[in-house]
């Protein structure tokens, strides 16, 4: 399964004809980072095209970006055989990613429900379309993996304070790749502390404060470096406001083809010389009181825009601009794919839930944790590509349930046989 996985990712990449080319438009942020970071040694603006402006950014965080310069470095800046290696890279990750949800998946709900997981993260199209991108996805959606991993065996046994403060430093260094998990981590902390019954005050507060300790461990140089640099305090990155703005702009109203092809600086040479012209740091300032002034002046049309993303983020319907993801192709069909697939999980977890309404001590957590990554988007705008780093969960939930419910029809059956 895992070959497969792997196979499915790179045959991916060579039949939409990307693999060992970097991006022309569009998701060109991470590639431009890796550039600077080993010309000018920081982690420069990726928003602002010509090389004019080194003043260290934090609009990305600093481990994707230095493995993208370390690969430059060795290979060349955008050659073929760094391109190629980030995306074998990616699709690694991905064929690493069904093997955590494997193991997860059996020791939670037994040998069919590890097969069944398996198999919705191998052939999952969310998992698969972004391999070719010279992005975060596919890592961060192993990390989001392994984190369950982690905390599953933290459940399983009575775990000292050294691996408390190891899964502290490994949620730390995972928000240096990407901290939008960050919402999600008192689940994945309380779920190993609450599984135990009865439930001991003690131990609970002792296993968060350890977490806490090492978390705040990792993430202290990149978050003093920030305080240094810019006098206020960031959580690893500062795009908040620009992607607040790209919620809530003129463009949302529509279906969304128009946002980034108006609004962000890659995309339109206009707005590329108005961030050239004040700096990253003014740009986001802007667009932060932009987006502010316009939740204010008309706040349903915000709780209309959100719970239309609410839908897109569940469903994958694509009513907002996710349409403007450019690494799907063909874009129509890869769309429509993703977008039965995602469905097709929902009314899964509903229907077997209906035939068997036991969640167990492992399934509540694993949702909660994937609702909670689900509101910073709806907060702010939409992509398919954003699902991608929960999927696995998904995937643990859908292969559980769906295992459970064919044990209780089957048990059913023998029973009204008998």
């Amino acid at each position: 399964m895992i070959l497969v996985a792997f196979g499915l990712r790179v045959g991916y990449c060579a039949a939409k004809g990307t693999l060992g080319r970097s991006p022309q438009r569009g998701y060109r942020e991470y590639v431009m980072a890796g550039q600077r970071l080993l010309k000018h040694g920081t982690v420069v603006s990726p928003l602002i095209v010509a090389d004019v402006d080194r003043m260290p950014s934090a609009l990305l965080p600093p481990v994707y970006a230095g493995l993208v310069a370390v690969t430059y470095g060795f290979f060349g800046v955008e050659s073929a055989a760094a391109t190629a290696l980030l995306q074998l890279v990616n699709a690694a990750a991905g064929a690493l990613t069904v093997l955590i949800v494997f193991l997860i998946a059996w020791s939670i709900g037994g040998r069919r429900a590890a097969w069944v997981t398996g198999v919705i993260a191998t052939v999952n199209p969310t998992l698969i379309g972004f391999t070719d991108l010279i992005w975060d996805t596919s890592l961060f959606t192993l990390g989001v993996a392994v984190s369950a991993w982690m905390a599953q065996g933290l459940s399983a046994r009575a775990a000292g304070p050294q691996a408390w403060l190891g899964m502290g430093l490994w949620l730390g260094a995972l928000a240096l790749l990407n901290p939008a998990l960050t919402v999600a981590y008192p689940f994945l902390v309380l779920w190993p502390l609450c599984r135990s019954r009865p439930w001991h005050g003690s131990s609970v507060r002792r296993g968060v404060g350890m977490t806490v300790l090492g978390w705040l461990m990792a993430i202290t140089p990149w978050t003093v470096r920030n305080y240094v640099h810019f006098g206020e305090l960031v959580y690893i990155r500062h795009g908040f406001p620009l992607e607040l703005w790209l919620g809530v702009c003129p463009e949302a109203e529509s279906q969304g083809e128009d946002v980034y092809a108006h609004e962000f600086p890659l995309n339109n040479d206009d707005v590329q010389r108005e961030v050239t012209a004040i700096g990253e740091r003014a740009f986001l300032r802007d667009r932060g009181d932009r987006a502010r002034a316009a939740v204010a002046a008309d706040p349903w049309r915000y709780v209309r825009l959100a719970t239309i993303r609410a839908v897109d983020y569940w469903t994958g319907s694509i009513f907002t601009h996710t349409t403007s993801d450019a690494g799907l192709a063909p874009r129509s069909v890869w769309r429509a794919g993703v977008m039965y697939f995602l469905m097709a999980e929902g009314v899964v977890m509903v229907f077997t839930l209906l035939i068997d309404r036991r969640l167990g001590r492992d399934l509540p957590w694993l949702f909660a944790a994937v609702a909670a990554f689900s509101v910073v988007y709806c907060l702010t705008h939409v992509q398919v590509r954003f699902r991608a780093p929960t999927e696995p969960l998904m995937a643990i939930l859908v292969g559980v349930l769906a295992a459970r419910a064919f044990a209780t029809v089957t048990r059913r059956w023998r029973s009204s046989t008998a």
